[in-house]
């Protein structure tokens, strides 16, 4: 096989254009798992290396296999950092997370009822996150998360001009300025509190606890998709009632279905070799993290197996490493979200928009998942 790093052609560059989007910026429905044709194409074209795509900002690397993925995001090179400053100081998150827990449960507690949907799903576990991150005082502060999307939604527009700009700026200074009120509270218990106690430029705390928030807010969609899978896998959701670590291994497996976050990029600070091909500082490497945990080598790809976080299957994929303080929290209180639903409810499906009987779709629109809820059953208590 030839040295050197293949280039997609225009067209293929074209298809691909909504993974070059930055972190956080994937629109709705724009999902890499709808080009997984391409990408499998591309892998077995050119023997798994990555691919050069022309972007609106330059070439970007495009990583395919599960070696160049570990390189990029989990080896020991500096040379790839986040497009944007994510790396947290630390935090002594643990001490908090009873706390964040009985939040969780106690915010759970209304969706034990009727037909729900993500919307009612959606606003309890926002709440959690305004009270985990920012304390009680934000528990009714809708208008943070609203800011907060409109931040993002503006991110995603790819709209030039001095008045999109304005506008994204002023979206930017009223949401900061939000998070500048609820930061100086600094109520015990919350991140806030946490963030106020460790020493840090005032601008390093407004960026991690905005980091925070959005970690955490994201989540909702998994959790809603996981309530759904449960409703549809009578078995899985028999032993999540009755056994956390299978609940969490569901939670995990609803994530790894549709990701929050389709895609990671990395951002060169150091001229790196690739394949006999050196990248100039400043490039953009994209792995579309959707694409790998859904591959095809997977056996278990397109179906809800819990039983791949529990039995060491999932331990060897780069993907399935809980490797930050976040990624953890957000594990735990989420488990606790749901488990408070399953110790008084029974969800149920209403819809046929997932099976246990047949493939899991690529992609899926999180509104429109629905599930009953009903009573449980009172003949096995969960533990």
């Amino acid at each position: 096989m030839p040295r050197g790093l293949p280039r997609a052609t225009v067209a293929e560059s074209l298809r691909l254009a909504g993974l070059l989007l930055p972190r956080g910026h994937l629109a709705r429905g724009r999902d890499p798992l709808r080009s997984r044709a391409l990408l499998a194409d591309l892998e077995t074209r050119y023997g798994g290396r990555p691919v050069l795509v022309r972007g609106l900002r330059g070439p970007a690397l495009l990583v395919l296999s599960k070696r160049d993925a570990v390189r990029v995001l989990c080896g020991r090179e500096t040379a790839f950092l986040p497009a944007v400053d994510e790396r947290p100081f630390s935090l002594p998150t643990d001490v908090l997370r009873p706390a964040f827990i009985r939040v969780a449960e106690q915010e759970a507690a209304g969706l034990t009822r009727g037909t729900l949907g993500h919307a009612q799903v959606d606003a309890a576990w926002q709440r959690v996150a305004r009270r985990c991150v920012y304390g009680d005082g934000a528990a009714d502060d809708v208008e943070l998360t609203r800011l907060l999307e409109g931040v993002m939604r503006a991110g995603r527009r790819r709209v030039s001009g001095r008045r999109a700009q304005r506008r994204r700026e002023i979206l930017s200074g009223r949401y900061d300025a939000r998070i500048i009120d609820h930061l100086r509270r600094a109520e015990p218990g919350s991140l806030a509190g946490l963030i106020a106690e460790t020493p840090q430029p005032e601008s390093r705390g407004l960026m991690q606890a905005a980091f925070w928030l959005m970690g955490l807010s994201c989540t909702a969609a998994g959790l809603t998709q996981t309530l759904a899978l449960l409703a549809a896998h009578p078995a899985h959701r028999r032993a999540a009632r009755a056994d956390s670590g299978h609940l969490r291994a569901c939670l995990r497996e609803g994530l790894r279905l549709w990701p929050p976050l389709p895609v990671l990029s990395r951002v060169t600070v150091t001229a790196t070799d690739w394949y006999g091909t050196a990248l100039p500082v400043g490039t953009t490497v994209v792995v579309p993290l959707a694409a790998h945990t859904r591959s095809p080598r997977l056996p278990y790809a397109d179906t809800f197996s819990p039983e791949i976080w529990l039995d060491g299957t999932a331990a060897d994929e780069w993907w399935a490493l809980p490797d930050c303080d976040g990624v953890r929290l957000t594990l735990a209180v989420g488990t606790a979200f749901l488990g408070a639903m399953l110790r008084e409810a029974r969800p149920m499906p209403a819809g046929r928009l997932l099976s246990a009987h047949r493939p899991l779709p690529r992609v899926i629109d999180v509104s429109r998942l629905r599930v009953r809820m009903r009573p449980p059953r009172r003949d096995s208590a969960p533990r």
